[in-house]
């Protein structure tokens, strides 16, 4: 399991030294995302340098926090005083400069606190985030970077940055020698030094699925609809609208990086558009080309007898369900697979019964696809909803 990210914040008066600052004193606009360069030494020996760039259209008060605190040379000789492989790696602490081992991570009374910036940004392998106590909004001078994804954070704490480059000495740090608390064995003090601006505007992303101009589209649990990467993408934003100028009723969606989402149950026969754009921290892309497509007609509509395909189709319960549904109205011996939403299969079983539990739990939210197979290679299928 993973162990998330705490520190206690407590009044040092016998440690160290005493920082005051006060908070979010650069108060310009930025033309992009500001960039960084985190010089690491271990025993006065250069390990590696990580360079960073940071989302101020994603959070603009830890981004102004971070920036002021290098401005002073706050950072310098502070140490990352907790590594955890295949998590994480934690630092920032004025402690970590000269104050004893046993209060780095603990923070400084007196120390400018950031109100919490949640956003659809996720936890991925290089991602720069705000430490915290207990209280969403204690967030000060200490942050973590991402080794590795770190989904159970999504929503919880402030993504603010990513590295950019020197993601192999994020690996060193990270696996370096630890104790019991995932103190490094030896200190690793860090130098930040801000070095410029990225100014890149990304491109808005190309959509996929469902093809422009669809109709048909199956809709007995969701539509979902889906886009290429871009590269520098950090948050897609979906506009999804029964009108084609998104003036009025229209759903906006932030999804992260992932490039899909999936639209509430649809009423038949309805003609829908919708169009992504992206944010890649520090800037906003222009929205995509507006595709629409419309939803099928009701079963009846289209030459199939609604009572024979309910008596036909698996009963599942629940669906949308966290991720354990029941599969009954079937026969012992049938096949179930299930793919998620690239076509991939994930899970595979054979019906020891006429019930049987189908274990989603620990996958992705979303909408996945199954088919049921009999002993005559019969074939029915469907979506299930993992929330």
């Amino acid at each position: 399991m993973i162990k998330k990210i705490t520190l206690l914040i407590v009044a040092i008066f016998l440690f160290g030294e005493i920082y005051s600052q006060t908070s979010y004193t650069y108060t310009g606009v930025y033309t992009g995302k500001p960039r960084f360069q985190i010089l690491t030494k271990r025993n006065n020996t250069l390990l590696g340098v990580i360079n960073v760039e940071l989302f101020p259209n994603i959070a603009l008060k830890h981004t102004r926090n971070f920036d002021s605190l290098v401005s002073k040379s706050f950072y310098d000789t502070t140490a990352f005083h907790r590594v955890i492989p295949g998590f994480m790696i934690q630092g920032g602490d004025p402690n970590s400069r000269h104050g004893a081992v046993s209060t780095w991570g603990q923070g400084q009374a007196g120390q400018p606190t950031v109100n919490a910036e949640f956003s659809a940004a996720k936890h991925v392998r290089g991602i720069l985030s705000a430490a915290r106590s207990t209280n969403i909004n204690s967030a000060t001078s200490q942050f973590f970077i991402c080794h590795a994804t770190a989904a159970s954070l999504n929503g919880q704490y402030s993504v603010y940055g990513r590295v950019t480059s020197g993601i192999q000495y994020v690996d060193t740090i990270a696996n370096a020698p630890r104790n019991s608390v995932d103190r490094p064995l030896q200190k690793i003090e860090m130098f930040v030094t801000y070095i410029g601006t990225n100014d890149t505007i990304p491109n808005p992303p190309t959509l996929t699925t469902p093809v422009n101009g669809a109709t048909n589209v199956d809709t007995l649990t969701q539509a979902i609809l889906k886009w290429n990467a871009q590269s520098d993408g950090i948050i897609y934003t979906v506009n999804f609208s029964q009108d084609s100028t998104f003036a009025t009723g229209t759903t906006t969606l932030n999804t992260g990086n992932l490039q899909f989402v999936s639209s509430g149950v649809l009423p038949p026969n309805t003609k829908y558009f919708w169009r992504v754009r992206t944010n890649n921290g520090g800037h906003f892309s222009v929205y995509s080309p507006t595709w629409k497509f419309r939803t099928a007609a009701p079963l009846m509509d289209v030459g199939i007898k609604q009572n024979s395909l309910i008596a036909e189709q698996p009963v599942i319960y629940p669906n949308p369900s966290s991720g354990k549904f029941t599969f009954s109205n079937i026969e012992k011996g049938n096949t179930i697979e299930v793919f998620d939403i690239s076509g991939k299969l994930i899970l595979e079983a054979t019906a020891k019964d006429n019930s049987t539990l189908i274990d989603l739990e620990g996958k992705d939210k979303g909408v996945y696809t199954y088919r049921v197979t009999n002993a005559s290679k019969e074939v029915r299928q469907g979506k299930l909803i993992v929330k």
